[in-house]
């Protein structure tokens, strides 16, 4: 008998990789357990994190890939959370909510990214902990490129096509295939 090698295309190191029956499994309950909305062939992996709030919202479109160590936060007064198509959504990334975070379809977010739609208020007669949230809306465009160690702060909308440099800190609006870096981020050229 000869043993034939079998040759395959599939990446096992590669995030779009599916896994087997475990993950599929994994996936299947996280969807069900959390997102109040969901499409179809997503891949959640085992150590993402869901703390959400009774009323939270949570939704998810096709094709999409949640990494290991995704951090979801979804607290009151009326959070959601609408992810598109084919989004990533990279290692050890943090998206808290208290209204509204969308991230639009073909998105690319790598690691260790934050994405945060409300602030403390910093009034000096009060306690730091005794401050109402500041909560503004945070939109994330198609076709969007976050780099590792960004922050997306409240009140941000990003435009389509955007690129996002590692470890920058996006503090007001990017318009379409702007390319951003820096703290606070500015746009450095536009994608060609």
């Amino acid at each position: 008998m000869i043993n034939k090698k079998i040759e395959s295309n599939i990446d096992k190191a590669s995030y779009r990789n599916k896994g087997g029956l475990i993950q599929k499994c994994i996936t299947n309950y996280k969807l069900k357990k959390y997102f109040n909305k969901f499409g179809k062939n997503n891949i959640i992996k085992f150590n993402s994190e869901f703390h959400l709030t009774d009323n939270a919202y949570l939704e998810i479109g096709n094709d999409c890939v949640i990494q290991n160590y995704a951090f979801f936060q979804l607290t009151k007064p009326n959070p959601k959370v609408l992810i598109g198509n084919n989004v990533v959504i990279g290692r050890h990334n943090m998206i808290t909510a208290k209204s509204l975070i969308s991230i639009g379809d073909f998105t690319i977010i790598g690691a260790y990214v934050q994405i945060i739609d409300q602030d403390h208020g910093i009034c000096k007669d009060k306690l730091i902990k005794e401050q109402n949230a500041i909560i503004e809306n945070v939109s994330i465009g198609r076709d969007c490129w976050i780099g590792a160690g960004a922050k997306i702060l409240k009140g941000v909308k990003i435009g389509n096509g955007v690129v996002v440099g590692a470890n920058s800190v996006v503090t007001a609006d990017v318009p379409d295939y702007a390319i951003v870096a820096g703290v606070p981020a500015r746009i450095i050229k536009y994608r060609e």
